[in-house]
């Protein structure tokens, strides 16, 4: 009798577990699917800042990259998981920052997100900044304050580089290594493009210093998207993992019990029967 009481206390045990993991595998699903939708508005947004910074790189030469040549400093942004339980997320992105991480007196670090907080805590790595509320509705006030930081500083950074995690499909997310600054350059056809086409008021000066601005910001922004995408694709993964393991060891645990269960009754019935 107390072998079944404790197998009982096990499967119901499990069973809530099993819900548990089924309730944050629809909910990953459902932040997910929200998140998917609003992808291409960002994309679009992200274009339309693109080609307007090769309109203004086509009225000036902007020697802000050439003015941080002289800088020794590199900036090292790392964003992890704000929760758990979404597997190999976490774990293949800090190997990864470990393995293509280059040693340097000159970095600064900043983390975002509580994962990766933790882990710059665990190894002593000191932080400039750390961001401990990496959601969807915070992440562009994140983008925004970390851009901020950068842009206050000067020409102090030589580089600015992302470590993060990506969607390579729904099934499938890689840690990736992106430098964000210095800008990338555009094409000689987006710059040859826009000075003709609009009269700016303000100088070419001051309007690619303002762009520069939002072109980092919104590039942040991109990169912080992703990654939230890619958390929750790889909670809904490990989630539906464990739900799908749950149910089997239900199966095996409710024969189990039914078996001891039917063996103990037998044994009874047994026992009366020869008392007679």
């Amino acid at each position: 009798m107390a072998q079944l009481i404790t197998m009982r206390q096990r499967i119901k045990a499990v069973e809530t577990i099993k819900k548990i993991t089924h309730a944050m595998r629809l909910i990953s699903m459902s932040t997910h699917s929200r998140l998917r939708h609003k992808k291409v508005h960002l994309e679009n947004y992200r274009s339309a800042f693109a080609s307007l910074w090769g309109r203004i790189q086509g009225m000036v030469r902007c020697e802000s990259e050439g003015s941080t040549k002289a800088a020794t400093h590199n900036l090292i942004i790392l964003i992890g998981s704000q929760k758990g339980l979404c597997g190999t997320f976490n774990s293949m992105l800090f190997k990864y920052f470990e393995k293509e991480l280059q040693p340097s007196e000159y970095n600064h670090f900043i983390a975002i997100g509580k994962r990766a907080i933790d882990y710059c805590t665990e190894h002593d790595i000191p932080l400039l900044a750390s961001y401990n509320n990496l959601n969807a509705n915070h992440f562009v006030a994140i983008a925004q304050a970390v851009t901020a930081l950068i842009m206050d500083s000067g020409s102090s950074y030589a580089t600015v580089v992302v470590y993060s995690n990506y969607q390579k499909s729904f099934f499938i997310q890689r840690p990736h290594k992106t430098l964000v600054f210095p800008l990338a350059e555009c094409s000689t056809q987006e710059k040859s493009d826009g000075s003709s086409e609009y009269l700016f008021e303000q100088s070419p000066e001051e309007l690619s210093t303002r762009i520069r601005h939002l072109m980092l910001t919104v590039t942040l922004e991109e990169i912080l998207f992703e990654s939230l995408l890619a958390e929750h694709a790889a909670r809904f993964l490990s989630m539906d993992s464990s739900t799908r393991n749950a149910e089997n060891l239900l199966i095996t645990m409710k024969l189990e019990y039914n078996k001891t269960r039917q063996a103990a009754i037998t044994r009874e019935l047994t026992e009366l029967a020869s008392s007679y």
